[in-house]
């Protein structure tokens, strides 16, 4: 987000909406309702970690949230790249599963509160992967895609809380 964003008051009160570089688009465009849907899950994600005792877990949901923004900028227009952020959670994907033994069937959430955020945070992504594939917004729907396993095996660790 640009450093002097302000809300323009009324601004969007005619159905319209400014996506970056200035094109006004309708609030019923894909890329916004995307963004709206990032939002939302950053928000979920905001919620997950107020569950969380683990300062290492909250600290990697905050630099997803970080990465949220990142790929809602690329999505309204923002040149940027979420090569580091997706390299990043590959990182952490590969260091949780090096001990996991292979699932024999699917997971059912609600062993916990905290699990069970998780896994709606989980679901959200893969909502908001689809759409970032529609736009052909891969660098996004990359970043969505490695969002989506990572929380799930966040909500692995939270299930044995």
């Amino acid at each position: 987000m640009p450093k002097n964003f302000k809300p323009k008051m009324g601004a969007g009160d005619r159905g319209f909406t400014d996506l970056f570089g200035g094109r006004r688009v309708p609030k019923t465009h894909r890329r916004v309702k995307l963004n709206a849907l990032l939002d939302e899950l950053s928000a979920l994600l905001g919620l997950l970690k107020t569950g969380l005792r683990d300062r290492g877990l909250k600290t990697e949901l905050s630099a997803a949230q970080s990465g949220l923004i990142k790929a809602a900028g690329s999505i309204a227009g923002m040149k940027g790249d979420l090569k580091p952020e997706t390299a990043a959670l590959e990182a952490l994907i590969a260091a949780r599963s090096a001990s996991l033994k292979p699932r024999k069937r699917f997971v059912l959430p609600g062993a916990n509160e905290t699990e069970a955020l998780a896994h709606l945070a989980r679901a959200r992504t893969r909502i908001c992967e689809i759409l970032a594939w529609e736009l052909k917004a891969k660098a996004a729907a990359a970043y969505l895609n490695r969002l989506s396993d990572f929380l799930f095996l966040a909500a692995l660790r939270a299930a044995k809380k």
